[in-house]
Parts: structure tokens; C-alpha cells; sequence
């Protein structure tokens, strides 16, 4: 039976390259600091899909833990891996990051409502994530694009595990941009949760900092101490400029082939996509492109 009541997990969920990194950053500084100062060794919000979350399936089932790299298997178990009992937090509950798209497969759920405590979702012009994602991964803008658009897309869990053999790749869905974006937006839901577009959290930082503390004032309680100097050393500190900085003197886990904190800007696309490639991006998302302004 999966005990599935106790809403222990608050998500920081977004398409990849929508900014998720740099509000975990934020988030950690006014949770986990007491002067808000940023420290990219201390992140601590980690990856929810994580490798060692799935040990525990070889005691249920043999056979099925040496096919976790078949999304149907791994999805029947997606609720029992999120039970409290998995996690090594006594608190309430806790921060999360995920990249998976809230999407069914074979009527399993990926999460329901009774794990979340909470969510903020980040939402990126699907054009510049193209155009970041190309250099974060050292690909072409065309299979860049191609990956955006395949609704089938999925990426790799983090972590390893002693007992976790390395032949087995579990795979998270994301699907395509869209499909994510609508899995998380547009589903009903009574949890707390906050949108928030990449576009404003870069140019109206400061307000959208004050905005996710009043937000988990308002649904949880929760007062933010030292605000004021938390929030003057999260501006100085999460520039791209500094962060570029930071990980180019310490290095960055996160970081594939290019480098993790590139331009952290709106509009790149404009000078980097073919009016041909832009169209396409477009024409695939053109409802959900035009329901968040980006058209």
C-alpha cells in the first residue's frame, strides 16, 4: 500500500535551461544562509529523480528493477519512490528540483497532490531554451530544436549508487515543450503553487524575490529572516557576471560539455535562429507560446 498522504515534497519544476538552477540558488540563500550570499557548492536543493531513490525496488520486484530503463516499468513505481519513508529529511517537508514533465504513462501518475506540499513553476520562451540548451550541451541549433519538439524526449536520472548497476539508465519524460508546460500549468490541482516566467525573474528580480516570500508567507507561514540584507547579497551575488565568475574559478557539477551560466538572457534567439527555425518552434507551440506572451 503506498502511504502517499503526508505532502512532504515542494517542487522547483521547469523544462530544462528555464532557469531552475538559479532559483534553487535563490531559494537555498533565503532558506539555508544567514546573510543570503551565494555559494554554488551549497545548493541545497537537490535532483528529486535521483539513482538512489530506486534501490528499493529490487526488494518488490527483481525482475522489474532490471528494466528501469523501460519508462512503463519505472512509472508503475513513481508514487512508492516518492513516499516520505525514501527520503533522509525529518522536516515536514522538502525542496525538490525536477525537469519531468507531470504526464501519465499507462495511467500511472508521475506525482499526485497528496506528495506536494507545493510547486513553482518556470516557464521560458521555448526559443531561447533552444538556443541554451545547443550550448549547454554542445549540439547544433537543429537538434537542439528537434529535441524541443519530440514529445517523446526524455533525459537521464542523476546520481549513482553502489548498488545501482551502471547498465541501467532510468530516463525522466519531459516531452516536448509544450506538453510540459501544460502538464504543469494547466492541470487541476489544490496545492499551492507560483509561475513564474524566466523573462521577469532576470529583469524584475528583486519583485520576484519579494513575491515567493509573500507567497510562502501567505500559504505556509513562513517569515524570511534578515530579509533585507538576504535579498541585497542574492542580487549581488546571482548575476550571471558573478556566477560566470564562480564557476569558472570552482567549477560547476551541473555543467555538461559548454559552460552552465552562459548569457541568462531573454531574446538571445533573435540573433541566433533562422526566421525558418523560429517559424517551426512556433508553429508547433503557437497556442501556449501566445497564452504567455511570447508572441
Amino acid at each position: 500500500m503506498i502511504n502517499n498522504g503526508s505532502k512532504h515534497l515542494f517542487l522547483i519544476s521547469s523544462y530544462p535551461k528555464s532557469g531552475n538552477t538559479l532559483l534553487r540558488i535563490i531559494l537555498s540563500s533565503l532558506f539555508f544562509s544567514k546573510d543570503g550570499k551565494t555559494n554554488l557548492e551549497k545548493i541545497l536543493i537537490d535532483q528529486l529523480e535521483s539513482i538512489d531513490r530506486l534501490v528499493m525496488i529490487k526488494s518488490i520486484n527483481k525482475d522489474d528493477y532490471f528494466k528501469l530503463n523501460d519508462l512503463n516499468i519505472l512509472y508503475k513505481y513513481h508514487l512508492k519512490i516518492k513516499e516520505k519513508s525514501n527520503f533522509y529529511f525529518s522536516e515536514d517537508f522538502s525542496f525538490f528540483k525536477t525537469h519531468h514533465a507531470r504526464l501519465n504513462v499507462q495511467n500511472h501518475p508521475y506525482i499526485t497532490d497528496s506528495f506536494l506540499r507545493g510547486f513553482i513553476y518556470l516557464i521560458r520562451d521555448p526559443r531561447d531554451i533552444v538556443v541554451s540548451w545547443a550550448n549547454h550541451a554542445n549540439l547544433s541549433i537543429e537538434r537542439s530544436i528537434d529535441l524541443i519538439l519530440n514529445p517523446s524526449r526524455c533525459i537521464a536520472w542523476t546520481g549513482k549508487h553502489q548498488k545501482f548497476p551502471e547498465t541501467i539508465k532510468p530516463l525522466s519524460l519531459i516531452s516536448n515543450w509544450e506538453n510540459h508546460v501544460n502538464s504543469w500549468t494547466s492541470k487541476s490541482t489544490d496545492v499551492p503553487n507560483m509561475i513564474i516566467k524566466f523573462e521577469d525573474f532576470i529583469t524584475k528580480k528583486e519583485l520576484i524575490i519579494l513575491d515567493i516570500v509573500n507567497f510562502f508567507k501567505k500559504n505556509y507561514g513562513i517569515e524570511i529572516l534578515n530579509l533585507d540584507l538576504k535579498i541585497k547579497n542574492i542580487l549581488e551575488t546571482t548575476n550571471f557576471d558573478y556566477l560566470k565568475k564562480m564557476e569558472e574559478k570552482y567549477g560547476f557539477g551541473e555543467r555538461l560539455k559548454g559552460k552552465f551560466f552562459n548569457k541568462g538572457i531573454k531574446n538571445q534567439w533573435i540573433n541566433k535562429l533562422t526566421q525558418d527555425q523560429s517559424k517551426k518552434i512556433k508553429n508547433r507551440f503557437i497556442s501556449t507560446m501566445t497564452k504567455y506572451d511570447y508572441l
